[in-house]
């Protein structure tokens, strides 16, 4: 059982997360908190993960074969989790992440079809064992209108360039995650404005965590 707090930030391509989480990190630094929070992303978090970043999102030459896409995101999270999630965990802070399990679901088991979602999620806890992150962050942002924000992000990984089925399928993953975990997710209306988002993860945070918010 968590002694912290584990938080994950969650959604397809070009859904905002990653902006928000940066919101996150600066309102903060701002309050001087920085003490009581590790922020990590997926993949990536230790040198070995971030480099092993770059090739699964962008070793164009030679192209991972699909199972081996899974199982490379599968050893990076072992790598966050055993490194930096659990020993923050267990000191009492809150975590934050930038992707975790979920995005595997989605990704490698609705929209890539590698193995069914039931089983990516019994691969998930061999490698890692019980870590749930406490409350996720699902930012939910229809398909089509994330395509349109894609083609405007300039340069794209080897994941982002995938075409609208692939976004409606991720979409669909994350909707059938949410709907058996309604507890652990928070759904966010990812078309609203970047401050009226905010302004809603902050209202949660503060629910979940009035000590700290």
């Amino acid at each position: 059982m968590n002694k912290g707090f584990f938080i994950t930030f969650e959604g397809g391509e070009a859904c905002g997360k990653s902006t928000q989480i940066k919101k996150l990190k600066d309102y903060i630094s701002a309050v001087a908190k920085n003490d009581k929070f590790v922020f990590v992303r997926e993949p990536g978090g230790t040198p070995l993960t971030e480099e092993l970043r770059k090739y699964i999102l962008n070793y164009e030459i030679d192209k991972p074969l699909p199972m081996t896409e899974l199982l490379l995101f599968c050893a990076c999270r072992h790598e966050n989790v055993y490194k930096n999630i659990l020993p923050a965990l267990n000191e009492w802070k809150i975590v934050v992440a930038d992707r975790f399990y979920d995005s595997t679901i989605a990704y490698q088991g609705a929209a890539r079809n590698i193995m069914s979602m039931e089983d990516i999620l019994d691969l998930t806890k061999k490698i890692i064992g019980d870590v749930k992150p406490d409350l996720t962050f699902y930012f939910k942002l229809e398909p089509e209108e994330a395509f349109k924000r894609k083609t405007g992000l300039g340069e794209l990984d080897r994941i982002e360039k995938e075409g609208l089925e692939f976004h409606r399928k991720i979409a669909k993953g994350y909707d059938y995650i949410a709907s058996l975990e309604k507890d652990r997710f928070y759904c966010i209306d990812a078309s609203k404005s970047i401050d009226e988002i905010f302004e809603e993860i902050l209202r949660v945070l503060k629910e979940k965590l009035p000590q700290i918010f």
